[in-house]
């Protein structure tokens, strides 16, 4: 019975060119599995009885009848039939010789050589004289004889081992592992060990990549409980999915098992459709966990060099912007010192404001408040929308100004965000009229309470404090209010708005009280 054909050849082209022959001739998908190296060989052959093995002549240091009977011994089978595909002629060979000879078959160590050019007529009269099956009669096959093992395997190759998802099944019964491997082996790569120890090597050794453990509790020396504390102890394989397998279904055991860090528990004897649904959602469960991970180490990165560029920006602005502001000074038009003055001092605080407000959509913002004069940042916000203001005419009424308040707060932001709602509501205002600003004590808080005429459209209304929503959205960024309620909030603040008979806006600040 061909029912566990292993192909081991260093060649991609080489082993899928070897399965479409197979499949041509007959031979199940499912009974083909294709390795690359001796070791992954080495490996396959301790869970599966291998019927009849294919393999390149310069894999190993040793022969290839070595290396057969390393995994017949492995595999636990006394006859292993085998055909070497021989990549180097020697002398005695020559060419011409061969091309009346294409295979030497050797009855006394049941193996055949198979020497090139390796066609597919050559493949299949070597396999048919080695193992003397019918499936592998010349007349069972209609395709071209002169394709060769170089072409590339059409799309009806089978899937390439080393390109599956790596299981481990983990079990010290071989027939529990031949029932879990026979059920997986199709979709996924399937390794094998029959101890605690082997398994915990198996995935220390980074290189097979085993992405779900399915694993036996009741096991000598190491149970599984022990297995899969180890590995979740260890940072390197504390992600990798641990299914558990045991006939043990008690409540406690499964629990158990769950506070331990498995994912899932399936009870013996295995069922196959479960299995593999099991198996399945895990594997796709974990990709998601690994594609999740990838876009945060992106997007951690990309945030990290946007604080750098921030950080840039903040620090190659200020040093011009200050030399702007000294040489204010020497201006004898001293309306227009101010002027530029103010002007200068605002680009500042928005330089600094940008790199605040990413800080704290972060969650990285330290504050530091201070007791703060309200009544002077209010005055600084009005005088710096002072040449809009008096282009529209807008007159301020202040009310409750006339007592000094104090907050704990950080004079920056808050000057941010007085600029920000009294600049908004200046341009909102239509011309001549007035805009109230009133402060009063509210409990612990002191509140600011900015009343204009004008009112914020209703479709709007609902996402105004939400990140680039505007009012005004043929001059504004949507930002101002965003980043007014996140400086307020930071500092253990609230803001609202309300609409006064659809006539006017009022916006409320409290800030803690010094």
């Amino acid at each position: 019975m061909l029912d566990h054909i292993l192909i081991v050849d260093e060649s991609r082209l080489v082993r899928e060119a070897l399965a479409k022959i197979l499949l041509s001739c007959g031979i199940s998908k499912n009974a083909i599995a294709c390795i690359e190296s001796a070791e992954d060989a080495r490996e396959y052959a301790q869970f599966s009885a291998i019927s009849l093995l294919i393999c390149a002549d310069n894999l190993t240091s040793k022969s290839s009848l070595i290396f057969r009977d390393e995994l017949a011994k492995a595999s636990k089978i006394k006859q292993l039939p085998l055909m070497v595909l021989t990549h180097q002629i020697d002398e005695k060979n020559s060419a011409i010789n061969l091309d009346k000879t294409h295979n030497v078959k050797c009855a006394l160590t049941d193996s055949i050589s198979l020497f090139p050019p390796f066609r597919k007529q050559y493949v299949i009269e070597a396999l048919f004289a080695l193992t003397q099956n019918t499936i592998f009669t010349a007349q069972a096959h209609q395709e071209d004889d002169n394709e060769a093992l170089s072409k590339p395997a059409s799309n009806t190759a089978p899937v390439l081992l080393e390109q599956k998802p790596t299981i481990l099944v983990v079990d010290d019964e071989s027939s529990n592992i031949d029932v879990a491997a026979g059920n997986l082996r199709d979709l996924y790569r399937v390794m094998a060990a029959k101890s605690g120890e082997h398994a915990l090597k198996i995935v220390a050794n980074i290189k097979y990549n085993i992405r779900l453990i399915l694993l036996d509790i009741m096991m000598p020396k190491m149970d599984g409980y022990q297995v899969c504390k180890s590995l979740k102890d260890n940072e390197a394989s504390a992600n990798i999915p641990v299914i558990f397998l045991s006939a043990k279904a008690l409540v406690e055991d499964i629990k158990y098992g769950f506070d331990l860090g498995a994912v899932d528990y399936i009870t013996k004897p295995l069922n196959g459709d479960l299995l593999r649904a099991r198996v399945a959602t895990h594997i796709r469960l974990q990709q998601q966990k690994l594609d999740l991970s990838a876009q945060v180490a992106t997007l951690k990165e990309n945030a990290k060099l946007r604080e750098d560029i921030e950080k840039i920006t903040h620090h190659d602005l200020k040093a011009p912007l200050n030399n702007i502001l000294f040489e204010t000074y020497r201006l004898t038009d001293k309306k227009a010192a101010r002027s530029i003055n103010r002007a200068v001092n605002n680009v500042v605080n928005m330089v600094n404001n940008s790199l605040n407000v990413y800080k704290i959509e972060q969650g990285i913002y330290t504050l530091m408040p201070q007791a703060t004069n309200l009544n002077l940042l209010i005055d600084d916000a009005i005088n710096a929308i002072s040449s809009i203001s008096h282009d529209k005419k807008i007159h301020f009424a202040l009310s409750g100004l006339d007592i000094e308040y104090a907050i704990m707060a950080e004079p920056l932001l808050c000057l941010s965000i007085f600029n920000n709602l009294i600049k908004n509501a200046v341009e909102a205002s239509p011309v001549n009229h007035t805009i109230t600003i009133e402060l009063t004590h509210d409990n612990n808080d002191i509140c600011f309470k900015l009343t204009n005429h004008g009112i914020i459209a209703k479709h709007l209304r609902s996402s105004l404090f939400n990140k680039y929503s505007s009012s005004n959205h043929s001059t504004g960024t949507g930002l101002g209010t965003y980043s007014a309620k996140l400086m307020t909030e930071v500092q253990h603040g609230q803001i609202s708005f309300t609409i006064i008979n659809e006539q006017q806006t009022q916006f409320i600040v409290k800030l803690p009280a010094a």
